[in-house]
């Protein structure tokens, strides 16, 4: 195995996670229509290699966003400044901690 790192910005993790979910709908579409005993085998490894793919990109929940005063970029909630003009963004509770 090779020690390589895959790194993606933001934008990327997130249309990562739209393609996660994309093939996962079709996924569930070809593993329903395997009903027969080989087709179950099949369905079988390939649920099981999804899952051990998933788990190793590791990708998280998509995190909390909120936009700019300033610029109306969208910022990460937590962020002490926005990524597209630096102006010094206010603290703002995220959903977990306002509970």
């Amino acid at each position: 195995m090779n020690s390589y790192m895959l790194t993606f910005n933001t934008a990327d993790v997130s249309r990562l996670r739209s393609l996660v979910a994309e093939v996962e709908k079709e996924l569930a579409l070809v593993v329903s229509a395997l009903a027969t005993p080989e087709g179950q085998l099949r369905k079988t490894a390939l649920e099981t290699t999804w899952s051990n793919l998933i788990n190793m990109l590791d990708l998280g929940p998509e995190p909390e966003m909120w936009v700019c005063p300033e610029c109306k970029h969208l910022c990460m909630v937590g962020a002490t400044r926005c990524g597209n003009c630096w102006s010094h963004l206010p603290a703002i509770a995220t959903k977990a901690e306002a509970a």
